[in-house]
């Protein structure tokens, strides 16, 4: 389907944005929905409306990967404030292009004449170091750096700002590809599948902890210096490809996934609900650096309603941010590559109200929270495994000796509809979480 024909084939609405339901009862266009006035941070300061002020011509429906590039604006999108609202329909590879072929991470890498296979034959676990001089580590490395602009050039596609993005049934799925908000303002994406955001040429770090890591570049969303962004809705995993089934070279695990939903450089009000996140290891980072002090008073956000599912950690991980974390469902079938869920970083205030969690057999309780770095988190109407329990309290009776946090995060959540209470939130997360639910 050409970009005219998408254009063509624009969902025709009505000058009250609305049609009717099976029973002739009008209601909002899916497209033209917009944040509740008091839902999570992303309501504050204006709230968030997404694209519902979209003209007819700037509504698409697209069913391949090229057409939604088109569809967002192409490399232009960054940066663009043209309203628009995009229906995903059925499954998108983010590796089609508009000449009908496949691309894979072999023919990227044959474009950007880099060889991953070399790149990884440079370092020498024996020793430690690298196997080649250090005039050739930095030509394969700027080698990488090119590959990886070929890649992000095919699957990662930028949002601009005053859109809506959202799947039309239960089927609505983009396989490796990024969704990346990136300096963009009043955001929204819903009812999507996002699986599998390959990294074709992760890089290798062996001065990352005493083991050395395979870190990878692109987030199923990733949320970059934007306001007002509503994630809701969605299912995040990694597809084919979860830590469960990774090979290790250097004997760390080869990480092609970076987070499923990363927040970072100075994101703030952003409201992330009813999305199911799935087997996965470093599910969302919130703020990117401890050195990045300019995020003071910013990463104001609220997750709600949320299903993590077999994540090994960062659920959230936060520094500096106002983060309110609550009625979200934690649940674990398999206690191998369990980390935490909550990471209390620098100067992070977190507060997580009415959370249920199920930790697999094996898995400690006290690990539920994380030191890393923060001093406070407020934690109110936990249950763990049916019980009730403060994982704050588990986790200072277990902390070594200067990294015990105390119990008040220094603030208290306004933006918020009613917080249910914790015995409720299992069965309706359960029911009401990700992808065709809403329509």
């Amino acid at each position: 389907m050409s970009a005219a024909l998408v254009v063509a084939l624009a969902v025709p609405a009505s000058a009250a944005g609305t049609d009717r339901d099976r029973t002739g009862t009008h209601r909002t266009e899916l497209g033209r929905q917009v944040l509740g006035a008091a839902d999570g941070w992303a309501a504050a300061d204006g709230g968030t409306t997404g694209g519902t002020a979209a003209a007819d011509a700037e509504v698409y429906r697209v069913d391949t990967w090229p057409e939604l590039q088109a569809a967002l604006g192409g490399t232009g999108a960054r940066g663009s404030t043209t309203p628009r609202i995009v229906y995903v329909e059925g499954e998108l590879n983010a590796y089609d292009r508009a000449d009908g072929t496949r691309a894979t991470c072999d023919t990227l890498a044959a474009e950007a004449g880099f060889d991953q296979d070399a790149y990884v034959a440079s370092f020498d676990p024996e020793t430690w170091t690298y196997t080649v001089t250090p005039e050739e580590l930095e030509a394969l490395q700027d080698l990488q750096d090119g590959a990886a602009s070929v890649q992000a050039l095919q699957t990662q596609q930028a949002i601009g700002s005053n859109t809506t993005v959202v799947g039309v049934g239960d089927d609505a799925r983009i396989v490796g590809g990024s969704l990346l908000v990136r300096d963009s303002d009043n955001v929204i994406v819903r009812n999507l599948t996002v699986s599998d955001a390959t990294d074709c040429f992760p890089v290798w770090d062996p001065s990352d902890t005493n083991a050395g890591n395979w870190n990878s570049r692109y987030d199923a969303i990733g949320v970059v210096a934007s306001t007002h962004v509503w994630i809701d809705h969605n299912t995040l995993d990694s597809g084919a490809l979860p830590p469960s089934q990774l090979g290790t070279v250097y004997g760390r695990p080869y990480e092609v996934h970076d987070g499923l939903l990363d927040i970072t450089n100075g994101s703030d009000l952003v409201t992330a609900s009813y999305n199911v996140f799935g087997e996965h290891d470093k599910t969302m980072l919130i703020g990117s650096s401890d050195s990045r002090v300019t995020d003071r008073g910013l990463l104001r956000i609220t997750l709600h309603h949320n299903w993590f599912q077999d994540i090994g950690q960062r659920a959230p991980r936060v520094r500096y941010g106002q983060v309110h974390v609550y009625n979200n469902l934690y649940t674990q079938t398999q206690a191998e590559g369990f980390s935490y869920f909550w990471g209390v970083g620098r100067e992070s205030h977190v507060y997580a109200e009415n959370n249920d969690l199920y930790l697999a057999d094996g898995a400690a309780p006290e690990d539920v929270v994380e030191f890393w770095g923060g001093t406070a988190m407020t934690e109110i109407g936990t249950r763990i495994n049916r019980q009730w329990a403060s994982a704050l309290a588990l986790h200072n009776a277990a902390a070594e000796p200067g990294e015990t946090l105390g119990d008040d995060a220094g603030w208290q959540p306004q933006w918020h509809d009613r917080v249910q209470p914790t015995q409720a939130v299992r069965a309706t997360v359960r029911t009401s979480a990700g992808v065709g639910v809403i329509g």
